[in-house]
């Protein structure tokens, strides 16, 4: 096992997979994250990645301890819990901005581990930017069906289903993704993504949040976005769906190399995500909004 070290609060977070973007402990993004470092070193893979940023289980108490012994020495009693100051600090708005921005932070590592090695893929082969995609053809698409979230859409192609769990404040929630990757260049896009989660409606509901607190809502996802996958916002609008509220945002990924357009919408405790990548060349082709147009939610 490998464990990377949170610079913010000293906490060694076990790297089990691609997707750790966050620290476990204090929610903070951890700079040296494999996503955003294979971005940097292409030639490189995830086990290159372990050896290279990581530690290893027997190093970590010896780190930890040289750590401590670094520390000004206080009484025992003059220290307190850092997640119950946290906690009688936090109202009920910053609750549910610190919530949001973990889970999307989670949502994002992983939509952002796919574009990024897209992205490390068209490095490679130097032939993303200037290549041809080919047009836009929705007379064979396919009727996808979630019956666990009572929500379907249209993919070209059947998506693969993926799971993940992400460590929040409030308890660990799942969130369920649904894939679809196109051959490079055999399609406009170069990725159609659903995904969705439900929050405990006693923290999150949009029926009950204000309009304060529903922008805060969206204001920790887009960050959350923009973050994990070291992007730049290029828009925000306001939308809705059947009256329940939402976002749509573009969001440039590696200076150009690609754009993705997502919708988010808040129904009740339950989250809905639905976006597209596509080379920043084609962004405007008609397969982004027939995809993102046939959301449909099955009350």
């Amino acid at each position: 096992m490998y464990f990377l070290k949170c610079d913010r609060c000293g906490h060694f977070n076990p790297v089990d997979s691609e997707y750790l973007v966050y620290c476990g402990k204090c929610k903070t993004h951890l700079p040296d994250n494999y996503i955003d470092w294979v971005g940097k070193y292409s030639d490189k893979n995830f086990d290159d990645y372990k050896r290279m940023m990581c530690v290893t289980e027997s190093e970590v108490p010896k780190q930890a301890s040289t750590l401590i012994d670094k520390k000004p020495q206080v009484k025992e009693e003059e220290i307190a819990p850092p997640q119950q100051k946290q906690k009688k600090r936090l109202t009920r708005a910053q609750w549910i901005g610190l919530v949001t921005g973990a889970l999307f932070a989670g949502i994002f590592s992983f939509l952002g581990k796919k574009a990024a090695v897209a992205v490390k893929e068209y490095y490679q082969i130097s032939k993303m930017r200037g290549m041809d995609f080919a047009p836009s053809d929705t007379t064979n698409w396919n009727a996808f069906q979630c019956t666990e979230a009572s929500f379907s859409m249209n993919f070209p192609k059947e998506p693969t289903e993926s799971a993940q769990v992400v460590e929040t404040e409030i308890g660990n929630l799942e969130v369920k993704q649904y894939i679809f990757e196109p051959e490079l260049g055999k399609d406009p896009n170069i990725l159609y993504g659903a995904g969705f989660t439900t929050y405990p409606a006693e923290y999150i509901d949009g029926e009950q949040m204000d309009e304060e607190q529903l922008a805060e809502f969206f204001e920790n996802s887009i960050n959350g976005t923009v973050q994990n996958v070291q992007g730049r916002l290029l828009s925000t609008h306001i939308i809705n769906y059947k009256g329940f509220p939402g976002r749509e945002i573009k969001v440039d990924v590696r200076d150009g190399l690609a754009v993705i357009k997502m919708r988010s919408y808040l129904i009740r405790n339950h989250m809905y995500i639905v976006q597209v990548i596509s080379p920043s060349s084609n962004t405007f082709n008609k397969s982004i909004n027939y995809f993102l147009d046939s959301f449909e939610l099955n009350e």
